[in-house]
């Protein structure tokens, strides 16, 4: 059986926000996974697949935010595709 790791679950759920809750339950488990045995460096390995374009602008988002340091940050800021992907697609595209 494989099971993916915690590192490569983030990029996932990141990816499609539907899988864990939102952005809301996202950030709460990147605050937590901050305090532990955490590998950012393994995210960006994840992050630098192809077809991660959406997950890379929300965790350089999020980390920015949140002040975590990214390895390899400008590496993938200079990987972003063109767009604007909504931070949270689960929530209404208006404002309150």
């Amino acid at each position: 059986m494989n099971v993916a790791d915690v590192e490569k679950t983030t990029v996932d759920c990141t990816d499609h926000l539907e899988l864990c809750g939102g952005i809301r339950e996202l950030v709460q488990a990147i605050i937590v996974a901050e305090d532990r045995d955490y590998s950012w460096a393994t995210v960006v390995e994840c992050l630098q697949r192809p077809d991660n374009g959406v997950a890379t602008k929300r965790i350089s988002n999020l980390v920015d935010q949140l002040g975590i340091d990214l390895p390899a940050r400008e590496t993938l800021l200079k990987s972003f595709t063109s767009g604007y992907p909504l931070l949270d697609p689960t929530r209404s595209e208006q404002g309150r």
